[in-house]
């Protein structure tokens, strides 16, 4: 076969790219490209300012470590065990602490539990706009919109009539069980978003974080989530402790009586018998004078034990290092308004280009 019959390859499916041409047509439709980027620009710049302003603020705070784990005097070197395991990003002392202990992995879950919430709603914050204290609840079931242009402005207080709520009668449910109504479920998932809590599992630093349209409220909401969260921790650490302390104060209180009561008895009735010579009154005097002294050792064994309880309760109770207090917010942490309008500018940009390149390109050539 003649070789100038074989049929030589064909290069119709690559695409020649002319850098000048598409040069020339940028210069062409400059002004439509100019266009087109001002106009997205503006609609960036016209939408970050309808995003309500939010503030920002932080705490940070370190709780308190088990020391029977953490030490060099747990047993087995468990101490150095624990700190080799958390080079690896492993909390091998939250794993290996007792029942009693809230882990700090357990925070974020606490903090967003409907009764934490609830009892956080019912707190006071300043409302820097009315310049005034009202409880946090309020403030969430009012328009709280502070955007240069509210035009996403939303009425609360006609979203909450529309809201229908479940009238369940008096004694029907357990005390236990929640009953909120759908308002109050809407504002508590308003707060429930408008926090945060973040564990380093490494280190277990807690940060606790409130993000709301006024940099007051912002504030107090962050410190208001350190101390309820500091209380409900304390509380559960030390529940069974305090029970036992106000047991033996009570138990403490009732001997005390009864000793002061056996002690009186006993001197009136020296009183009443002082030159009696009989047997009877002796014996008499001597079993008030044994009650006496059972009352009073019975007093003094419980005053021993409600000492040594108070001892109990400081131990168990938890020390939290605050690292860094809530502070108000000098600025916006969102939204970022320059960043919106930049990101407009290059999608204007990006957009016109591509609407340029589809209407200057020969499509047929490209998709035949």
């Amino acid at each position: 076969m003649n070789e100038q019959n074989v049929p030589q390859p064909t290069h119709s499916d690559e695409i020649a790219i002319n850098f000048s041409e598409i040069w020339n047509a940028i210069v062409k439709y400059k002004l439509t490209l100019l266009l087109v980027t001002v106009i997205f620009t503006a609609a960036g710049a016209l939408l970050s300012l309808t995003l309500d302003s939010e503030y920002e603020s932080q705490v940070k705070l370190l709780p308190e470590v088990d020391s029977k784990l953490g030490g060099s005097s747990g047993s087995g070197g468990l101490g150095g065990l624990s700190s080799l395991a958390g080079l690896a990003g492993i909390n091998l002392s939250g794993a290996m602490a007792g029942s009693e202990v809230i882990q700090p992995a357990m925070y974020p879950e606490i903090v967003q539990s409907i009764p934490f919430l609830l009892e956080l709603s019912q707190s006071q914050v300043y409302n820097l706009r009315q310049k005034k204290f009202q409880k946090l609840a309020d403030y969430l079931k009012q328009d709280n919109s502070n955007a240069p242009i509210p035009i996403f402005k939303k009425d609360k207080s006609q979203a909450a009539n529309d809201l229908e709520n479940i009238t369940v009668p008096k004694g029907v449910l357990s005390p236990d069980l929640i009953n909120i109504s759908k308002q109050e479920s809407t504002s508590l998932k308003e707060l429930r978003e408008a926090i945060s809590v973040e564990v380093d599992k490494k280190n277990n630093l807690i940060k606790i974080t409130a993000i709301t349209g006024d940099p007051v409220v912002s504030a107090n909401l962050a410190n208001l989530i350190l101390i309820q969260l500091r209380k409900y921790i304390v509380q559960y650490r030390t529940e069974k402790a305090r029970k036992e302390l106000d047991f033996l104060m009570d138990r403490q209180a009732e001997a005390r009586k009864r000793y002061d009561q056996s002690l009186f008895t006993l001197s009136n009735y020296k009183d009443q018998n002082r030159n009696v010579f009989l047997n009877v009154a002796k014996d008499q005097g001597k079993k008030l004078q044994y009650e006496v002294d059972l009352a009073f050792n019975v007093y003094s064994n419980l005053t021993n034990q409600t000492t040594e309880a108070k001892i109990k309760l400081q131990k168990e109770t938890p020390v939290f290092k605050v690292l860094e207090p809530a502070q108000i917010p000098l600025k916006r942490s969102s939204p970022k308004r320059s960043l919106i309008t930049l990101g407009a500018m290059f999608l204007g940009l990006f957009a016109s280009l591509v609407g340029l390149f589809l209407k200057t390109a020969n499509m047929r050539e490209i998709f035949a």
